[in-house]
């Protein structure tokens, strides 16, 4: 019996000692995260002013400008710990990117970059994948996980309104349009206004036909692949 509690005893030491060691080493490990930050609609990189955080919310960096040739990089990240990246440049949309640091014993780099939406009247953004289901006005099981981001982003946006414009699947008389537009777009109000956003920042339009942008198919799509009238939220002011 006394060999055996002493044999338990030396595991749990060893145990003890392989995890300060661990916790020593990954003390004394910084992690460089580095990319581009792309420019939403193009896919171009963009000069953008950025901060770093940590995951209580304090700032942890003097704002610092990501240039177009060589991107951003940020260093000294600790392994295991959450950080986010915040855009704070007037030209763009204030967002928040969450970066979960790998745990390690080893320098590592890491590359991703992010993607900003320019800050200004008259901005047309598709909503994709499409909220809706063919014909239907309410919003489709798992539109949550697109439009939750874009709630965030109105969200820390308040000044900025905008216009939700939906068109229909297919040429429908005008009146069956008009409701059919007005209705998604009633129900994606509800929702952004259930997420926090201002109801009184949006106003909803009524199609009076298809997207003149991207209309219907003229020949049947391939098998499983359904034509949805697009979604926008169109920027009124900023």
């Amino acid at each position: 019996m006394k060999t055996m509690r002493t044999f338990l005893l030396g595991v749990v030491v060893m145990a003890v000692a392989a995890g300060s060691a661990y916790g020593q080493a990954t003390v004394n490990t910084v992690v460089t995260i580095t990319g581009h930050i792309l420019n939403a609609k193009t896919l171009l990189p963009v000069e953008c002013s950025y901060s770093l955080y940590d995951a209580g919310g304090a700032k942890i960096s003097q704002t610092t400008k990501a240039h177009e040739v060589d991107g951003y990089l940020v260093t000294g990240l600790k392994p295991g710990e959450e950080y986010f990246i915040r855009i704070e440049d007037p030209r763009y949309f204030k967002q928040e990117y969450r970066i979960k640091v790998p745990k390690t014993t080893k320098y590592v780099e890491i590359s991703r970059d992010f993607t900003v939406r320019p800050l200004e009247s008259g901005r047309r953004i598709a909503l994709t994948p499409n909220p809706f289901d063919l014909r239907k006005t309410t919003l489709k099981v798992g539109a949550e996980d697109l439009l939750s981001e874009v709630a965030r982003m109105l969200a820390m946006n308040p000044q900025v309104r905008l216009e939700l414009q939906c068109y229909p699947d297919e040429i429908m008389a005008g009146d069956a349009v008009r409701r059919l537009s007005t209705d998604r777009g009633n129900a994606l109000r509800a929702y952004f206004e259930r997420a926090g956003v201002n109801a009184s920042r949006i106003s909803v339009a009524s199609a009076a036909g298809v997207d003149p942008i991207d209309p219907p198919p003229i020949r049947k799509g391939p098998k499983g692949k359904r034509y949805v009238g697009p979604v926008y939220i169109v920027i009124t002011g900023v």
